[in-house]
């Protein structure tokens, strides 16, 4: 049997500009806009696709998704490895951190579909010819009636 070969996600690290309270205008106009959506459904996972060299976006999204649904959960997903193992100090119930890019690599039982995932400051990152295939490739990992 070939040995096996590591997995490598897909995507580049980018710069990872993150601070506290960035994306707050984008999480209350999804909870606002969306909350019908995010209360659908068994499984409330959310992925923050991309959140940088910090955790913040992810630790706060969980808290705005949790005043419309009080079960969600949030996996911060990012492709530089050194920026999850610093994240997993801010793990609790409900908030992982996972390496992966834009596979959106989900921890749990197999099948396990994200209702949202959040990636605008990674997209913004990447070349305009790059992001159809990204959007494409993420679409295709949401829950159906999922929201990117």
């Amino acid at each position: 049997m070939p040995p096996r070969t590591p997995h490598r996600p897909v995507g580049s690290v980018t710069r990872g500009t993150t601070n506290p309270n960035r994306l707050r205008r984008m999480d209350r106009w999804i909870v606002a806009t969306h909350g019908r959506e995010l209360r659908r459904g068994d499984d409330p996972v959310a992925v923050d696709l991309g959140y940088g060299a910090a955790p913040w976006t992810a630790v706060e999204l969980l808290g705005r998704l949790r005043t419309v649904r009080p079960d969600a959960e949030v996996v911060g997903v990012e492709i530089d490895p050194a920026r999850v193992a610093a994240a997993r100090a801010y793990e609790r119930p409900g908030l992982r951190f996972a390496h992966g890019g834009f596979e959106v690599p989900l921890p749990g039982p197999a099948g396990r579909a994200p209702v949202l995932i959040r990636a605008a400051n990674v997209l913004r990152q990447y070349d305009e010819d790059e992001v159809a295939a990204v959007w494409r490739r993420l679409c295709a990992r949401l829950a159906p009636g999922g929201l990117l």
